[in-house]
């Protein structure tokens, strides 16, 4: 029999503890600390080593123990005592000498996360880019070799009352027009910081010569390049920045001005936890700065808060090409041809649908029964060749037949944009037929000698100079279950009519009847009063924005215990519970909560929800999806 060989025995090493000399002059730092559990203190303290007295900073970004862990934090103040007992851990490294992190960044993160009921590092990872190493070297080689903490001075202007505005724009330069008047009344020492809803509108924007070169803001682009951008904005104090929804937090000069465009578009919304939306930061920043909020259409957010005096209505001017142009609805004389094909004797002509693909919707051509597929989604065909795919599951459907009565002949019964570019292309031969969609938009009409046409989907249309709009799928976009797809839709027709151009001729085409609220209002030129009816719609129906409401989705089970939880609990002007049923192999189900309570009652909605998620974390249950203020729901 062999014998197992015996290993020798081997004592573990034991290191002795490294000893840190700790720096006599406010040896303390406040740390917020990124720990992922909701329950926990968001700021801890720790000694700061000697070796580091100098850098240690508020606002500088450093890595400490916790736990048997090691985590990332921001330094927030520096003191003398502690105010905890037991023996505290010392900073472990600093990972940038830049004080990241403004004193004025700290109050609004804070002021957002009890709004929100969230943890600052859910909103600092908004705020603040991950950082680019290489980026910050060469940022802090350019400008300061030697530099720690502020580069800049804040303006600490004390708070007095700033001015509030909602501006309705009539031009398709509207908004660069206003952003020009406001840099020119502007002392130099103020800022303009511009919040737009996406990568179109920057580069739309970027197409102008301002008086001054911007600084871009935006999600997109290389790490370096969006970490060095931020850092300019944090540090040099540029006059004007223009960025997307995470902008909405750079730091400026006290007084400077806040201005959002379309505050009411869904990019606005943050679509990570907790779900803030710029619209609600800009609010919680107001004290400090100037703000305006700019559209062709306002959200019913701002309506409310211009009908209750807090944001001054700042109406433009009439858009004297539109007065002239000529309207024609969907129960007129004029079709959408008849449009197209006098715009096009006049200059480019834009027409816009909601259906991209080449046929959005498919039937049986023999029983004529709508296609689906067993998941529900509809069928569509993505070009002239393919085969049927799903909409929702992108399951292709190579031998298709009916499942009703076994044909195999399509029927086609919605056209994409696709098939309506081919449509066009023989309705009005020898004309250039541009297609704009989200793989292939186009930001800005190409230059021609010749008259074009544009195909785009809706949030697509280049920025251009046009004789003829033409508005399809009208019906489509007011008709959807959204809660917002009016506001959306109304949005969008009255940005597309102010592309129109200064042409003696110039023609609006809608797909709407003459007699439909919209067609009326666009008649009056009157987006405000269409928005403040559908305000008062809203507040007998118990929705935003004379109401705040919070989702919280999970387990049926754990969704029906909260229900029944805060039965009768007279701060919730409504509670429904939704139940969404997944078969699969576990036969586990899912439900909605959705709770709704009145704007007046908002800082006890917030709390509320900041408590319940707290109790859950404390008592180790399992962490519900809850998002307040939802853009739909």
């Amino acid at each position: 029999m062999e014998v197992a060989q015996v290993k020798p025995l081997r004592l573990k090493a034991q290191r002795s503890p490294k000893i840190v000399a700790i720096t006599k002059v406010d040896p303390i730092a406040e740390i917020c600390v990124d720990t992922g559990v909701f329950h926990l203190p968001d700021i801890f303290d720790y000694l700061v080593p000697l070796e580091l007295e100098d850098v240690i900073q508020p606002g500088v970004l450093v890595k400490v123990p916790f736990g048997s862990e090691v985590k990332m934090g921001y330094v927030t103040s520096r003191k003398a005592i502690s105010d905890t007992s037991g023996k505290l851990k010392s900073i472990s490294k600093v990972l940038t000498p830049l004080a990241l992190l403004t004193p004025d960044l700290i109050t609004l993160v804070s002021a957002v996360c009890e709004r929100y009921a969230c943890k600052p590092w859910d909103l600092i990872k908004s705020a603040i880019p991950s950082r680019s190493l290489a980026a910050e070297t060469r940022y802090l080689t350019e400008k300061r070799p030697d530099a720690q903490g502020d580069l800049i001075t804040q303006n600490q202007e004390p708070n007095k009352l700033r001015s509030r505005k909602l501006t309705i724009i009539v031009e398709q330069d509207g908004l660069v027009e206003r952003i020009d008047e406001l840099l020119s009344k502007n002392s130099l020492d103020l800022q303009l910081l511009v919040i737009v809803p996406d990568e179109r509108d920057l580069i739309q924007l970027s197409s102008h010569r301002f008086i001054v070169e911007p600084i871009i803001l935006t999600s997109t682009g290389e790490k370096s390049e969006r970490y060095e951008s931020f850092l300019r904005s944090r540090f040099e104090r540029p006059r004007l920045i223009i960025g997307t929804r995470s902008a909405i937090f750079t730091p400026l000069a006290h007084g400077s001005t806040v201005l959002l465009y379309n505050d009411g578009d869904e990019s606005m919304y943050e679509r990570r936890h907790p779900g803030w939306n710029t619209r609600d930061v800009a609010l919680l920043r107001s004290s400090q700065m100037n703000l305006e909020f700019v559209s062709q259409s306002p959200s019913l957010e701002v309506v409310r808060l211009s009908e209750v005096g807090w944001l001054s209505l700042n109406e433009r001017a009439k858009n004297k090409a539109i007065n002239r142009s000529k309207y024609h609805f969907s129960d007129g004389r004029i079709s959408e041809i008849g449009t197209i094909k006098t715009g096009l004797k006049l200059g480019n002509v834009l027409v816009v649908m909601a259906e991209t693909g080449y046929v959005s919707a498919i039937a049986c051509q023999n029983c004529r029964n709508q296609s689906k597929c067993e998941c529900g989604g509809k069928l569509y065909l993505p070009t002239k060749a393919s085969a049927p795919h799903c909409a929702i599951c992108d399951k292709s459907f190579d031998q298709w037949e009916c499942k009703w009565c076994s044909g195999k002949i399509i029927r086609a019964i919605a056209r994409g944009s696709s098939r309506y570019v081919e449509e066009l292309g023989k309705a009005v031969p020898g004309t250039k037929v541009l297609l704009s969609k989200g793989g292939s938009r186009i930001d800005m009409l190409p230059e021609s000698s010749q008259a074009q046409m544009v195909v785009a989907s809706y949030g697509c249309e280049p920025k251009g100079e046009y004789a003829a709009v033409v508005m399809l799928s009208l019906g489509n976009l007011t008709n959807r279950v959204d809660l917002r797809s009016l506001e959306s839709a109304r949005r969008s027709i009255f940005e597309n009519i102010n592309r129109i151009g200064d042409i003696a001729g110039c023609a609006i085409y809608l797909d709407l009847p003459s007699d439909h609220p919209i067609s009326q209002g666009i008649l009056r030129g009157d987006s405000y009063s269409l928005a403040k009816t559908e305000l008062e719609e809203r507040n007998s129906s118990k929705l935003a924005p004379n109401y705040r409401i919070a989702i919280v989705e999970g387990p049926s089970s754990d969704i029906q215990g909260v229900a029944r939880a805060i039965e009768g609990n007279i701060l919730f002007s409504q509670v429904s519970v939704v139940d969404r049923t997944t078969s699969t192999k576990y036969q586990t189900s899912d439900s909605k909560l959705i709770l709704r309570c009145e704007i007046s009652n908002t800082l006890e909605f917030s709390q509320f929800i900041e408590g319940f998620v707290r109790y859950r974390s404390l008592k180790g249950l399992k962490a519900l999806s809850i998002r307040m203020d939802p853009y739909s729901i």
